[in-house]
């Protein structure tokens, strides 16, 4: 077949991508075999290979011919790693032998994978989010050389806005049984995904990486509905970063995640970076630092110790701003997007000094810790929700008082001194309701959810709380340290209430869609 007949068949099945795109890539396709029927490109087929079973047994034989429907990846059980085999694949047509010893996968957010034959061949293409199929969608790249099948999918993401200006990294995973061959096709892959956006417009950020599926690849994909690839590298950057989480990481997309490892200068010898990802969706970091100074009421030239970041809270991208004016230290997150305060926290380091008169062993009480926090921040006492106060101990022994009240969405904590009644240190956190950009895809929850990871019918932690006191008999008054948190359990989610009422402590689980008693159970 002549190169001028392939490339007209193959642009038709893609759509309108730039000739330039693949035009280069189209240099390996003569030797076409009668089987592969070209000509039914020119139709737009729609995706009929799927990846029968991936990473740990890639291409089992059995009675599948290579590229036949199987199981969607998103939903197979994948077998141990300890069992790899990259077998080899009889097609009884020819007569001939397809030996399958890679899988690359391509994460923006959307996720594509694609297995490969040692001829650098497709064997099958798979979206593994709904977003990914999308990509795929009118394509049929089975037997297709490798080159040109990621120069099509960088169009059709290109095409169909995934990658953008605003969202410009992808990260290339190669897995292998071969390590050598893993990183001279990781190499090569991610110079030719480079190119294809060079050749879109688009100054892109590629992260490459070769990878194993173990255990712990496989529980984080599971677990949160994402690739292995995916997952391969969230490991990766929490290893280097112990405070990121899986679950913080796992709703954030690849350009999020790449800005976030930038601004804490992660570095690892398994990834590897080409370009920049962007950070023109949001604001500056003058602007983050300007935010954090007016909140505070401090001058930019009376601070010390300044340390900006990239962040995430509760699948919202945020800056961290923390600096020191005198012997208070101030820690703040900003919204990046929206420059809204989300969460900030002061503490006076020289609290120590403060004189107290501590020898009649005389503390202030819960009422006059109250009273405090109330006056530090400026609330009237009928102005708030709730209010509660309870003395903090530590080793068995008093250390503060704790003060935590909410009026509307903003949620207060304050420590006071219990002899003084002096503010040793507070913050404060935004719940904000909206919905979030998140460009991370499927949560693995199994719930309709917005973009910050909370069902959209959610009933709130205020609420929450009113079950389980309501259930229990008592009110917000009544109890101390109360509080709840968000979270998921096989798949459902819900609110964990903990509050301490005469010398018992309760602990209740809250349908978070529903308001609904879970579980609960009383201890002394």
């Amino acid at each position: 077949m002549k190169k001028k007949h392939f490339s007209e068949k193959l642009l038709n099945a893609i759509g309108e991508i730039d000739d330039n795109l693949v035009s280069d890539a189209v240099k390996d396709t003569e030797r076409r075999k009668s089987r592969l029927r070209w000509g039914s490109l020119a139709a737009v087929l729609a995706l009929c290979v799927s990846i029968g079973i991936f990473i740990g047994g890639i291409m089992k034989t059995g009675n599948q011919e290579a590229g036949a429907p199987g199981t969607d990846i998103a939903n197979q059980n994948i077998p141990d790693s300890g069992a790899q085999d990259f077998e080899v694949q009889e097609d009884s047509a020819e007569g001939s032998y397809i030996a399958v010893n890679s899988v690359v996968i391509l994460d923006v957010n959307p996720s594509v994978a694609l297995t490969v034959n040692e001829d650098e061949k497709v064997v099958a293409a798979n979206g593994l989010n709904e977003e990914g199929k999308a990509v795929l969608s009118g394509m049929d790249l089975t037997d297709v050389d490798l080159t040109v099948a990621v120069n099509a999918i960088i169009g059709a993401m290109l095409q169909k806005g995934y990658l953008s200006d605003l969202q410009n990294a992808i990260l290339v995973s190669v897995e292998s049984e071969d390590t050598e061959k893993s990183a001279v096709l990781q190499e090569r892959v991610s110079s030719i995904v480079g190119t294809a956006m060079q050749e879109g417009n688009l100054e892109g950020s590629v992260l490459s990486q070769t990878f194993r599926d173990t255990a712990d690849v496989e529980q984080i994909a599971q677990n949160y509905g994402i690739s292995l690839g995916k997952a391969s590298l969230i490991q990766e950057v929490m290893s280097q970063d112990p405070t990121l989480t899986a679950e913080k990481l796992a709703l954030l997309s690849i350009t999020e995640i790449a800005l976030i490892s930038q601004s804490k200068d992660i570095s690892s010898e398994v990834l590897t970076l080409m370009g920049a990802a962007s950070d023109k969706a949001y604001i500056s970091r003058e602007s983050a630092v300007e935010i954090a100074y007016g909140h505070a009421g401090v001058n930019a030239g009376s601070t010390a110790g300044l340390k900006v970041e990239f962040d995430s809270e509760d699948g919202i991208m945020v800056y961290e701003v923390e600096f020191c004016e005198g012997a208070i230290e101030y820690e703040y997150d900003i919204d990046a997007r929206t420059g809204q305060v989300v969460k900030y926290k002061s503490e006076n380091r020289g609290s120590a000094d403060i004189s107290v008169d501590s020898s009649s062993n005389q503390y202030i009480g819960e009422e006059a810790a109250r009273k405090a926090a109330l006056e530090k921040a400026g609330i009237a006492a009928d102005s708030v929700d709730y209010i509660n106060a309870w003395l903090e101990y530590d080793d068995r022994r008093p250390e503060h008082y704790e003060v935590v009240f909410s009026v509307g969405n903003v949620e207060y904590k304050y420590e006071i001194d219990m002899y003084s009644g002096a503010v040793i240190a507070y913050e404060t956190e935004t719940r904000d309701d909206r919905n979030h950009h998140n460009g991370g895809g499927n949560h693995g929850t199994g719930q309709n959810t917005d973009g910050a990871g909370v069902p959209a019918a959610d009933i709130g932690e205020e609420a929450a709380k009113t079950a389980a006191l309501s259930h229990a008999g008592l009110s917000a008054s009544q109890v101390r340290k109360l509080k709840a948190e968000y979270d998921f359990d096989d798949g459902i989610a819900e609110y964990e209430v903990e509050f301490e009422y005469n010398g018992y402590e309760y602990e209740y689980k809250i349908d978070a869609a529903t308001g609904a008693i879970l579980e609960y159970e009383i201890d002394d």
